[in-house]
């Protein structure tokens, strides 16, 4: 659900603008504030599956979504819509951080590679079903239509889980002291403001003192953080984490992978649609090529990365990922659907 949304939205973003009447740059924050709001809670929502019940946060989560979604699709206006996405980025954030720590209580270590191989999976083929199944949606219906999916598959997922779920409990003991509520909001603040500074940056350009601005109190909230993490007796970030160059080289390797590949994914709906000229439902199975792949290897990824090292895998898929976006980047007007596609496919 959360990572279909993605794909199911970004398919009717030129449509979602004519209507409300707003500029590309506008509409880009339908998809900014739900993934702000998710990027954000991300790493304060695992530690909250330690010291709560990780079902039953998952649960919350998907009421949160579902229902923010839902009063998405009937958005009178272009503020209440961003206002729902932000709601929704909270619940897609619950599912999204607690989700790994489900599965680290259900799988033992020697199998985890092959479940998180099978959870990527899932993540990308809600990313494929999401952008063919927009385009169908767009072309019978209105851009309405694609914010009612999520109340039903969530009707579906808690009347299907919602006992399962129940089952997993908290690792540690419930106090607000562990849960480093100061920690969290530092965190939050500094990464919320980073992404509306790239956002001004985007809008304004480099010359406008209010970037400036903003790059300054990102650092500023950045080292208040590693402060105040190293005089906390329970840190929301671990010294251990901050210091190790493989988590960092690592963290900052999927960081990069993700911005290039949804960088993309959000630009491609209006070259196919202004410059290609493609209906909605073709937009969608043109985008589907991206997600399917990615599904399909996410299988091999995590079965390989048991076998033959994590790091290797690492390494070969970034080096798929660099090919495949050079080779979009040199995709041109009279670039043939079957030329395009394989490079989707490769990225």
């Amino acid at each position: 659900m959360a990572t279909m949304d993605t794909s199911l939205v970004s398919v009717g973003l030129p449509q979602i603008a004519s209507f409300l009447q707003t500029s590309v740059a506008a509409v880009s924050w339908v998809m900014v504030a739900y993934l702000l709001a998710n990027a954000s809670l991300q790493i304060v929502v695992g530690r909250l599956a330690d010291l709560a019940a990780p079902g039953r946060l998952f649960c919350a989560g998907v009421i949160v979504f579902a229902s923010a979604s839902g009063l998405g699709g009937l958005s009178p206006s272009f503020p209440f819509l961003i206002a729902c996405r932000v709601v929704q980025g909270v619940g897609a954030a619950l599912m999204l951080g607690v989700a790994p720590k489900i599965i680290s209580l259900a799988f033992p270590e020697r199998e985890r590679g092959f479940a998180l191989g099978m959870f990527s999976a899932g993540f990308a083929t809600g990313v494929t079903i999401g952008a063919p199944l927009g385009g169908l949606l767009l072309t019978f219906l209105s851009w309405r239509a694609l914010f009612f999916v999520n109340p039903l598959l969530g009707l579906v997922v808690l009347a299907l889980g919602s006992r399962t779920f129940q089952t997993f409990h908290a690792s540690q003991t419930w106090k607000w002291r562990t849960l480093d509520p100061w920690g969290a909001l530092i965190l939050t603040s500094t990464l919320a403001l980073f992404i509306l500074t790239l956002t001004g940056i985007r809008d304004h350009g480099w010359a406008d003192m209010r970037n400036y601005l903003g790059l300054a109190l990102v650092v500023g909230g950045l080292a208040f953080l590693i402060y105040a993490e190293q005089r906390q007796p329970h840190p929301l970030l671990h010294r251990e984490l901050w210091l190790s160059r493989s988590f960092l080289l690592g963290a900052f390797g999927v960081l990069l992978a993700f911005a290039c590949v949804m960088g993309s994914f959000f630009l491609l709906p209006f070259f196919l649609v202004q410059v290609y000229g493609y209906p909605p439902a073709q937009v969608g199975l043109m985008l589907a090529v991206l997600s399917l792949s990615n599904a399909c290897m996410s299988f091999l990824g995590g079965y390989l990365a048991d076998r033959l090292g994590n790091v290797r895998i690492l390494r070969i898929g970034l080096s798929f990922i660099c090919v495949g976006l050079f080779s979009l980047g040199a995709a041109t007007p009279q670039t043939s659907t079957l030329s395009l596609a394989p490079r989707l496919a490769l990225t």
